[in-house]
């Protein structure tokens, strides 16, 4: 569990760089599909559907990382997401808010859309803020 809190410092410095590039970088096309999927978690948020927010949520990766267009960032968040998304699995029934982390999800996707690079790293930080809560929360730290 500390060790899900220690890859959580380096993911919250990753997803402010990726957030960031992908506000800045993002093509037209990848815009709008950061716009869809603002209204996906918005809606696994309304109904709290758990599946079809990690459908989202895993796409949504893809894209953020896609979308900043730094392969370097990339492949290391893509080790970051893996073992981050482990521990959710394990534990999101026990201690997660799944619609508060979806809408915050949300937010990075339309910040992002935007072309809003500050709104987009902000939004991250707070949901960086929120895992890290749920992390504490699962454990006897």
């Amino acid at each position: 569990m500390k060790r899900q809190l220690r890859l959580l410092e380096v993911r919250r410095e990753l997803e402010r760089l990726i957030s960031r590039s992908a506000a800045r970088r993002a093509t037209p096309e990848e815009r709008a599909r950061f716009r869809e999927l603002a209204q996906g978690f918005e809606q696994s948020a309304r109904v709290n559907d758990d599946i079809g927010f990690m459908r989202i949520d895993r796409e949504f990766n893809t894209l953020c990382s896609a979308a900043a267009h730094n392969e370097f960032a990339a492949g290391a968040m893509g080790l970051m997401h893996s073992l981050s998304r482990r521990f959710w699995y394990i534990h999101y029934k026990q201690a997660a808010d799944m619609p508060l982390t979806a809408k915050l999800h949300a937010n990075i996707a339309r910040a992002i859309a935007k072309g809003d690079g500050d709104a987009a790293e902000r939004a991250s930080d707070k949901l960086i803020d929120v895992i890290e809560k749920f992390t504490r929360d699962t454990t006897d730290i």
